[in-house]
């Protein structure tokens, strides 16, 4: 509960106000409806008191040691939980620990079932709790083709953003994907466009082969005709009617 307690005005004429939480107001307030609501359950809460040691610790209500006991009522039940897990003061602590200063106050059976179900249930918790078991998706790995050729089917990707090193800045990874499992680095520069990165497989990855085959999209095919390279342009177009793989 939030109190506001008007001041004597200032000399200038602005009127200040202090809010203070009353902490104490408002157990207060969830003890007089948790006792309240034992009166339907005396019957019951008679036979619970010989099993679970409970006692009319007031002469009225009844008690677990000093904690009173919370009848069958979700609302009281996840009202007081409230107190010491959602209220500003809380800081929504953790299972334990919200079990922990609640039981110094309320008890009922399963207690601590509900506060595992109540604080899985907070959306605040869900939204900040670090996920330490992360679920990993499932690996595809790229089937082989049978009777393929080096360097047949490739992968190509570019490691970027590298220190100057004989003036190159980014390498170029090729990996075959099929016959040799294997990968070449060629060291290029960043500004590379799509002519320089066809250039640079021909002057570092056909002669590998005699007569490569890779399966490249048709940008890289018209590319590959445009510099003039006759056994590597007869070999796409043999395979023109293939799927793409860039």
């Amino acid at each position: 509960m939030v109190r506001s307690h008007p001041r004597d005005r200032w000399p200038g004429g602005e009127e200040t106000h202090i809010h203070v939480f009353n902490i104490d107001s408002i157990h207060d307030n969830w003890d007089s409806k948790v006792k309240t609501g034992q009166y339907p359950y005396q019957s019951e809460l008679k036979q619970w008191a010989p099993l679970h040691n409970l006692t009319l610790l007031d002469g009225t209500h009844w008690h677990h040691g000093t904690a009173l006991v919370v009848v069958a009522d979700n609302v009281l039940r996840r009202g007081v939980i409230s107190l010491f897990h959602d209220h500003v003061t809380a800081s929504h602590p953790g299972i334990t620990k919200t079990l922990q200063l609640l039981l110094q106050y309320y008890w009922w059976l399963n207690m601590k079932t509900f506060v595992t179900e109540y604080i899985k249930g907070c959306a605040t918790c869900q939204m900040t709790k670090v996920n330490t078991h992360p679920a990993h998706p499932s690996l595809f790995p790229i089937t082989p083709a049978e009777n393929t050729c080096p360097f047949e089917t490739v992968a190509m990707d570019f490691i970027t953003k590298l220190p100057q090193s004989g003036g190159y800045d980014t390498i170029l990874m090729v990996t075959d994907t099929d016959c040799l499992k294997a990968s070449i680095f060629i060291p290029c520069n960043e500004a590379i466009d799509s002519e320089g990165v066809a250039l640079l497989y021909l002057n570092h990855i056909t002669c590998y082969d005699p007569e490569p085959l890779p399966q490249f999209s048709t940008i890289f095919h018209h590319l590959f005709c445009a510099l003039g390279h006759s056994s590597l342009t007869r070999s796409l177009t043999r395979r023109s009617d293939r799927h793409q793989i860039t």
